[in-house]
């Protein structure tokens, strides 16, 4: 290869692979804050996102230039034999003909011969002087050389292609590492859901500090999201996590005191006092949100005046960079809110709160137990909290804060969410309490998800305390806020910029009360709220009400009302789920009336929530009228589209599930008829699917587990996974059914999180004992569970006595039940000072798979056929029956529950052996599902995917198969 080369490129060698001299800057990341005197110089990418493929081609273009001229500075020859030498020196082993290419090397050879081709074959010279053919092959090196490790490349190469391309050359031809400046995009980082896309983001970042200087810009609030959420990767490149290692008694009675100090003399100033509860550390507020917060209730004029003196006094921080100023917590001003400030924002003294607070029955702080029950006041569950509603028509209201006992971390928020699948109805078996008062709505919101909590009360009152609740004060204060969407709701997403944003809203989303005169957020505002008081009126004088033709208009206003709000919050880029509580379900099943109102309720009310890009996805299939349908925008529909949901919905009661077949039937009714021009296929239009789900199978509690290791970064192995499945299938399940409620599911494993970043097995389960009684394992008796649950919880073994008095049941009671606690898998008995007493021990794994003549019968004599999951009970082919697209399907099915576990070998871990199938109900709750298969809980995770049961609006050509599924 060298004797290929030019004899003075040989001889210069060194001009290739320079001496490095001992440089000022250093390769790797370094943190740029108000604290550092790091500069911000030479490359700089703004608006960092955690999708790489939005900044890594733009920077990779800046780039470009730069090491265009590098390696015109070190050779001007011609540009494959350079190519080579430079490939010879970065990849040794690329021109090697025994080991086959990756994917990696393939892509940064080609990096490497596009960046030395555009160097030196075409230089500075402008495109526009080029032929065609070479403005088409310096456009097509140009792409290269910026897709190189996003994926998108030539050969769709990851960050590996990164790190062999580029950072290499420029580790090989650089003196001294270029300096690469990230503008970290703030509100991106906080509200990804995803957490997948976020640490192959930070994954890019540390393979760019391989080869170069890189300066991270980022805030406060996004220091502390990076700490917390990716707390590996901040440790290992930014140090973000030493101060998780300080005690958290460390200076508090000090603290405390100093945060009473900075706000005592407020007593006589209540507005100053609003304002600063109705801040956050986690993000800032701009004034004009301030300024529209029904709950802080401060003249415009005067918010500029509370907040300089909240500056003054140390409590907030003021951000004056950007069009607005806005204002956040400081970290006294969050010890202030929660050490000195009750819930009506009056002042408090630190010490009566910790009194208060001590009365609570709160968890303790050891990181290695769960705290036990405690004499006093118990903490309420979170179910019961939530019911505990208060009156509205005494103090309560009727839209209240899905928040948490004062004091305690309850993460309701994670509760409800969780559970919900995407664009989906879940079905969940739960055993909610009623509400205190059924007119009460929750709300609960982060930067890009917003939930919505009620009980069924009817159609008409449902309805209602739904709109009430999206379009309430709280929400327009807090979530649909003049920053997120704008004076003239300029920030209004859309990526195409066709259309002017008045036209968007009006006649793509279809938003309604939003004429010429309310095209700003306060005129706006005042419309809508008119509205929804108008409309809530009605409902209260027409729920019994039987005259039809008034309820007939007021469903049509409130569904047009709904469905206008869920569309804003999708053009803000907030996801919507509502939640919907159902606590007499068996009641709701034997009316026949009764359970069509829920039905009629959820495919009147779903298909409305409905869009397609910009264009509501309702007016799009099923509208007939002629003068509505010449107010939309044109819409292109690409091939095999499909319509998303603005709002997910999630449907709790006990026995919910068995409505399954009633609901879906009822939304295939409502889905078929579309639009005659739809139906006929003179006008193209995507597809509508909404899949009603069951969400307390086994593939839907392997999701929440998955969903909860994703967003707490539990470093689970795919057989831990297992493992955990299989255990909350056993601990939250009726007897004799391969069901768990996933509510009980999060609160566990939450709890858990509280000890550990990832608790094992015995850990979670540990958690689940603290949950009540008929919560956990509610196959067995309340006094079995008591005992077993009082064992989990124990710090070593107990005797008689001590387990009667901690577990609260009698010595009779006891004995009874004994014999029960004794059978299960983890409880054994141990010899302390010549008396037995019980403990738990650890779960172990099973072992390996055993031989396939270990799952024969006895009796058999010859193999008996393997049958797999995947095997299909009917022939797909050509002769096959019609395929049934929507419903009809067999609830017994593989997507209801796992398939039928086999034995294990002998001395197995009792976990992992098979259960006699029996449908006897033992069961303490009510309405358990009985009737199910057995115990089948135990089989491995190699179950097929699961698959929900979509009810389309338009027909696509696919084949139904006889286990649920859809074959492609």
């Amino acid at each position: 290869m060298l004797a290929d080369l030019p004899h003075q490129l040989i001889t210069s060698r060194s001009s290739l692979v320079r001496t490095r001299q001992p440089a000022a800057r250093k390769r790797g990341v370094r943190l740029v804050n108000h604290s550092t005197d790091i500069s911000t110089e030479g490359i700089t990418s703004p608006a960092v996102s955690p999708r790489l493929t939005e900044w890594i081609p733009k920077l990779l273009a800046k780039l470009r230039l730069q090491t265009e001229q590098t390696i015109r500075e070190h050779a001007t020859t011609d540009p494959w034999h350079t190519s080579s030498q430079l490939l010879a020196e970065t990849l040794p082993a690329w021109h090697h003909t025994e080991e086959p290419w990756t994917d990696d090397v393939a892509e940064a050879v080609a990096y490497t011969r596009a960046i030395t081709t555009l160097a030196l074959t075409y230089g500075d010279e402008p495109t526009s002087t080029l032929s065609p053919y070479h403005q088409q092959r310096h456009a097509d090196l140009t792409d290269t050389v910026t897709s190189i490790g996003t994926g998108r490349g030539p050969v769709n190469a990851g960050l590996g292609a990164l790190a062999k391309g580029p950072i290499a050359l420029h580790r090989e031809l650089d003196d001294q590492p270029r300096a690469l400046t990230l503008l970290l995009d703030g509100d991106a980082w906080t509200s990804l859901t995803d957490r997948r896309t976020g640490v192959r983001a930070l994954a890019a970042i540390a393979v760019l500090a391989n080869g170069f200087d890189v300066r991270l810009v980022a805030s406060p609030r996004v220091h502390r999201h990076l700490s917390k959420r990716y707390p590996t990767w901040s440790e290992c490149h930014l140090d973000l996590t030493a101060s998780r290692d300080r005690s958290p008694h460390t200076d508090h009675a000090q603290t405390a005191e100093a945060a009473w100090e900075a706000i005592r003399d407020l007593d006589a100033e209540p507005g100053k006092r609003r304002l600063l509860g109705n801040l956050k550390t986690e993000y800032d507020r701009s004034y004009r949100d301030l300024t529209t917060d029904h709950a802080i209730d401060v003249a415009e004029g005067t918010i500029s005046r509370y907040v300089l003196d909240l500056e003054a006094r140390d409590l907030v921080t003021i951000d004056r960079r950007g069009q607005h100023n806005t204002v956040q917590l400081t970290d006294l001003g969050q010890l202030a809110v929660q050490q000195c400030l009750d819930d009506d924002n009056d002042l408090v003294h630190p010490d009566q709160r910790r009194l208060d607070g001590s009365l609570t029955g709160t968890p303790q702080q050891s990181t290695s137990t769960v705290s036990p029950r405690r004499e006093g006041k118990k903490t309420p569950t979170p179910d019961k909290w939530v019911a505990a509603t208060g009156d509205p028509d005494a103090d309560a209201d009727y839209v209240q804060w899905l928040t948490g006992l004062e004091n305690t971390k309850t993460h309701l928020h994670e509760r409800f969410s969780t559970v919900a699948h995407d664009d989906a109805v879940t079905l969940v078996d739960d055993y909610p309490r009623s509400f205190d008062d059924g007119r009460v709505a929750y709300l609960s919101h982060t930067n890009d998800e917003t939930l919505v909590v009620l009980q069924w009360g009817g159609p008409l009152a449902t309805l209602g305390r739904l709109a009430g609740a999206l379009l309430s004060e709280k929400a327009l204060s807090k979530i649909l806020s003049p920053s997120r969407l704008g004076r003239e709701f300029e920030a209004i997403d859309d990526d195409t910029n066709t259309y002017p944003t008045d036209r968007i809203l009006r006649r793509g989303h279809q938003i309604g009360w939003y004429s010429d005169a309310e095209t700003t957020y306060g005129a706006w505002r005042e419309r809508i709220t008119t509205v929804r008081d108008r409309l809530l009126s009605q409902v209260a004088e027409l729920t019994d009400s039987d005259d039809t033709a008034a309820r007939t208009n007021l469903f049509e206003d409130l569904h047009g009302l709904i469905a206008s709000a869920t569309q804003l919050y999708h053009a803000a880029g907030i996801d919507l789920t509502t939640t919907l509580r159902v606590p007499d379900t068996d009641a709701l099943a034997r009316n026949p009336t009764h359970l069509q109102d829920l039905c009629e309720f959820l495919t009147k009310t779903a298909p409305k929530q409905s869009v397609y890009g910009i264009h509501s996805g309702y007016r799009m299939l099923f509208e007939d009228r002629p003068a509505k349908l010449c107010r939309r925008l044109p819409a292109e529909t690409a091939h095999d589209a499909r319509m998303d949901l603005t709002m997910s919905w999630v449907v709790a009661g006990p026995t919910i599930t068995e409505l399954h077949d009633d609901i879906t039937a009822a939304l295939t009714s409502e889905l078929t008829t579309v639009r005659e021009a739809i139906a006929d296929g003179t006008e193209a239009a995507p597809t509508l699917e909404i899949p009603v789900v069951d969400g307390t199978t086994y593939p839907a509690i392997r999701r929440v587990i998955d969903e909860i290791a994703m967003t707490h970064d539990a470093q689970w192995t795919p057989r831990e996974r297992q493992r955990l499945v299989r255990r909350c299938l056993r601990s939250f399940g009726p007897a004799d059914t391969s069901s768990a409620c996933p509510y009980d599911v999060v609160v566990s494993f939450l709890r858990a999180l509280n000890e550990s970043p990832t608790p094992t097995l015995a850990a979670v389960e540990r958690a689940a004992a603290t949950l009540p009684p008929e919560r956990f394992r509610p196959d067995l008796t309340p006094t079995a569970t008591k005992l077993y649950a009082t064992l989990l919880r124990a710090d070593g073994p107990l005797g008689r006595s001590e387990l009667i008095e901690q577990a609260g049941i009698s010595a009779s009671s006891y004995d009874r039940r004994l014999s029960d606690v004794r059978d299960l898998d983890r409880v054994t008995p141990v010899q302390q000072g010549g008396h037995r007493r019980w403990t738990t021990t650890n779960l172990t794994p099973p072992p390996k798979t055993p031989p396939v003549t270990a799952w024969l019968p006895a009796s058999s004599d010859r193999p008996a056929p393997l049958v797999t999951h995947r095997q299909l009970t009917t022939p797909a082919g050509p002769n096959s029956p019609p395929p049934d697209r929507i419903g009809g399907d067999d609830r017994g099915g593989w997507d209801r529950q796992p398939p039928i576990s086999i034995p294990a070998e002998p001395g197995c871990d009792a976990e992992y052996t098979t259960r006699p199938m029996t449908t006897t109900n033992q069961s303490r709750q009510p309405n358990s599902h009985a009737h199910q298969l057995a115990d089948t809980r135990d089989h491995p995770h190699d179950t097929m995917t699961p698959t929900p049961h979509p009810t389309t609006a338009v027909a696509t050509p696919q084949t139904r198969l006889p286990n649920g599924g859809d074959q492609q």
